[in-house]
């Protein structure tokens, strides 16, 4: 068994951190946020319709936590996988990620319709 390189053990360590900031901003925006502002398309429905100003804040640092738990995660699989059979991952990981998760936050149902 090969052992596992400080890189990979300081990638899942960032990535756990970037996951828990996310978590938290999750949960202080989810009790900030208007109750009929719904979490589908919330990027796209803030962007449009403006934000209040104690909403702002909280809003901004959780998109910037959204942004870097998706790209941390993104170079933490790259990372695991670079040098295996999977290595394919490293370009459909990211569009993945995107599709089953990033969208749903970032538009609206009847946007993704084709």
């Amino acid at each position: 068994m090969e052992p596992v390189s400080y890189l990979k053990i300081f990638c899942l360590a960032v990535n756990a951190l970037a996951l828990a900031a996310f978590v938290y901003l999750s949960w202080q925006l989810h009790r900030k946020k208007p109750k009929d502002l719904a979490w589908r398309g919330l990027v796209k429905l803030v962007s449009l319709g403006g934000i209040a100003a104690n909403f702002n804040k909280t809003y901004s640092a959780w998109f910037a936590a959204f942004v870097v738990f998706y790209l941390v995660t993104c170079v933490t699989v790259s990372v695991y996988v670079w040098a295996t059979d999977h290595s394919f991952l490293v370009v459909l990981f990211p569009l993945l990620f995107y599709y089953f998760f990033a969208r749903y936050l970032l538009w609206e149902k009847q946007d993704l319709a084709d």
